[in-house]
């Protein structure tokens, strides 16, 4: 979710909710990847984009996946190379028959 935090305001559109989106992509900035975010239970990304947007604690379920989806795989393999690294050895794997 934080490699690309700007791809939240397609749900949360209010204008009081952009500025919470503005510094989770200032946040997402500071990190070479949001991988080195996560540096514990009270830190990790979805701990700090509720504190930024506190309704998303109860749609996490359903906004996660659709804004994993705008950001897109490639992107995150990108930002995320501890997690492209494990995705390539799962597609590395032989598909049985």
């Amino acid at each position: 979710m934080l490699t690309d935090p700007g791809d939240l305001d397609w749900f949360f559109i209010e204008e009081a909710q952009q500025k919470p989106i503005g510094r989770l992509r200032t946040l997402s900035a500071m990190y070479e990847s949001p991988e080195l975010i996560d540096d514990g239970a009270e830190t990790a990304p979805s701990k700090r984009i509720i504190a930024e947007l506190p309704p998303y604690a109860g749609l996490k379920a359903t906004v996660a996946p659709d804004a994993v989806a705008r950001i897109g795989l490639q992107r995150i393999r990108e930002r995320c190379p501890h997690f492209g690294r494990w995705l390539a050895s799962l597609e590395s794997i032989p598909a049985r028959s």
